[in-house]
């Protein structure tokens, strides 16, 4: 199915001129420099490729013949490849690239013969007179040899356009040698269901997952007889098949790609079985606060007041297409997972669903971790990155445990429970930095509601009898009394009893409301501050009326509840504060 998903991928994007989907036979290579020869063979100079990404310079990606499958030994690319091909030469110097030499121009004349086109005589001129050994001090007089020994390397041919690799009679010759097909077995391929064709002995790597090999992994391999089946050593899969769906992969995973999102160790894309809009905007449902700086008169601040009128939307029930209306929700929509496993890759979780769908189930999400915000300016939507770095050490994103950043992410995209370690995760980051924010107060709402099926309110229900809420209410009280009577104290209750009062409320509390009677004593004296301990005292023992017992310990679930209750109630004082100012 995931195979036969990228397949129609590449057909619905070749089918589009303007797409950029390289045609059989073809890749998108990172190509950094052209040697540009003349027609006698000489190295007339040599252009500078690169495109200007902030203040780096990165190779540009153009389509060139497919690459070679490099998974030991040496095989050449044609009409381009490494300098150690192209030149005979790099950092580690001539004498370690003689047979990588000798095979590029072995594979250029074997594929041209006797073809008789200006650019290939160039190339094969140029390589009968090249001398590797000098390949240094005549690639230094136009560019500088470091650059060049780490690059890939293009043909152009001086005074005409475009590089040597697409003239037409080259490319004729190319395409012959790909559909030399007579030794590779005959089967029926497992994707388009074709019979009669020939069976793709190794198929293209996988680049661009984060912490993947740089070489490329794979999805479809065997390399042992422990992964053979059916007495067959390779999958069943056609040689222009393997190439479309490896081609449409490697182009959901290129760099800049609006339809891929790295979430702790996992490489997500998404794509649609037709053309929608659904594919414009979800990597920003990921994201949608990072537009809302933008002036008001710029076109990416009306694409995020869009996008915030589609997640209200969403979130609140309502059809994505009441706000988007040439959004089709029954196109199928494919959301596929990544994660590097040695020379291979892993299937993180693979999801099939309409758009409806699954704008459905992003709205749920969005709905179950809806709460009243701590400060004005945080994000009514946050990210999942940023919700993600509420869990982690020093708040940092490369602590996220790569298990639960995807267990979220697939809970977020596909409906099913948030992982079990998504609240210890929070309540240990609680405990260690003393701090209950907006993040980790939507992230405990959104794993009660939906594993433990909770009602769970947005703001502070005055009405509400769980014994947890309670108590997380009646510690916030006591807080601030404490901060009201001693102004300026280096630490309060918080930070010294919060996680314990939350896990043991029978041996902590007792300890809180004598304390708590000494401050709002001490209230009573200042005349200004006389009216604040007659409220906090009359709010202690409506709290306190309401249940009749402390517990001896609280179950995660209760420390979770607690944490609300406090949430709620700090946020409830700060609010009637600046309303009163």
């Amino acid at each position: 199915m995931i195979l036969q998903a990228l397949h129609g991928y590449f057909e619905r994007m070749s089918a589009d001129p303007d797409s950029g989907m390289p045609p059989y036979g073809t890749s998108m290579e990172n190509i950094s420099f052209a040697l540009v020869l003349d027609g006698d063979g000489n190295l007339r100079g040599i252009e500078d490729l690169r495109e200007q990404e902030g203040k780096k310079l990165r190779p540009r990606k153009i389509a060139v013949p497919a690459a070679a499958t490099r998974t030991s030994g040496v095989k050449a690319n044609f009409c381009w490849d490494k300098a150690g091909y192209t030149l005979g030469n790099d950092k580690n110097g001539a004498e370690d690239n003689v047979e990588r030499f000798a095979a590029f121009k072995g594979l250029l004349c074997s594929i041209c013969e006797d073809l008789d086109d200006a650019g290939f005589l160039a190339i094969r001129r140029f390589l009968d007179s090249w001398n590797p050994e000098q390949a240094e001090k005549h690639v230094a007089a136009f560019q500088n040899w470091d650059d060049i020994a780490a690059s890939n390397l293009v043909f152009r041919l001086d005074g005409t356009k475009g590089f040597i690799h697409n003239r037409l009679p080259i490319q004729k010759a190319w395409l012959a040698h790909c559909g030399k097909t007579d030794d590779a077995p005959r089967v029926q391929c497992l994707i388009t269901g074709e019979q009669d064709v020939a069976q793709a002995r190794v198929h293209t790597p996988i680049k661009g997952v984060a912490g993947g090999q740089t070489s490329g992994g794979y999805i479809v391999s065997y390399n042992a007889s422990a992964f053979v089946s059916y007495d067959k050593d390779k999958a069943d899969v056609g040689e222009i098949s393997a190439f479309a769906y490896t081609t449409a992969l490697n182009a959901l995973l290129t760099r800049g790609s609006r339809q891929k999102i790295t979430i702790g160790d996992a490489t997500i894309v998404f794509w649609a079985e037709r053309t929608s809009p659904a594919e414009d905007f979800l990597a920003d449902l990921f994201d949608p606060s990072s537009q809302s700086s933008q002036p008001e008169n710029t076109v990416d601040h009306q694409t995020a007041i869009k996008l915030h009128d589609l997640l209200q939307a969403i979130r609140s029930g309502k059809h994505a297409v009441d706000i988007v209306p040439d959004l089709d929700e029954s196109v199928h929509f494919y959301v596929l997972a990544l994660a590097p496993n040695a020379a291979r890759l892993s299937i993180r979780f693979w999801e099939v669903d309409t758009v409806g769908g699954l704008l459905h189930k992003i709205g749920r999400h969005f709905r179950e971790l809806e709460i009243i915000r701590q400060y004005d300016n945080e994000p009514e939507f946050p990210p999942l990155w940023l919700l993600l770095r509420q869990t982690a050490t020093l708040n940092k994103s490369e602590n996220i445990s790569p298990v639960l950043a995807g267990g979220v992410a697939r809970a977020m995209l596909t409906g099913v429970q948030y992982p079990q370690s998504l609240l210890p995760a929070v309540l240990g980051r609680i405990r260690a930095e003393h701090a209950v924010t907006y993040y980790r107060a939507a992230l405990i709402k959104a794993f009660l509601t939906r594993n433990k099926q909770l009602e769970v309110p947005v703001s502070l229900d005055p009405a509400r009898t769980d014994r947890p809420y309670l108590l997380g209410r009646l510690f916030a009280v006591l807080e601030k009394a404490q901060e009201e009577a001693v102004p300026g104290a280096g630490a309060t209750i918080k930070d010294r009893y919060l996680a314990s009062a939350s896990a043991n409320p029978g041996q902590v509390f007792h300890m809180l409301l004598k304390n708590a009677a000494n401050h709002t004593a001490k209230l009573r004296k200042d005349p200004e501050k006389k009216g604040m301990a007659f409220h906090y005292e009359a709010m202690m023992q409506d709290i306190i009326g309401a249940f009749s017992d402390l517990p001896t310990t609280m179950s995660s679930e209760e420390q979770g509840l607690f944490m609300i209750g406090y949430y709620h109630q700090r946020k409830d004082f700060f609010t009637k504060k600046n309303k009163e100012n």
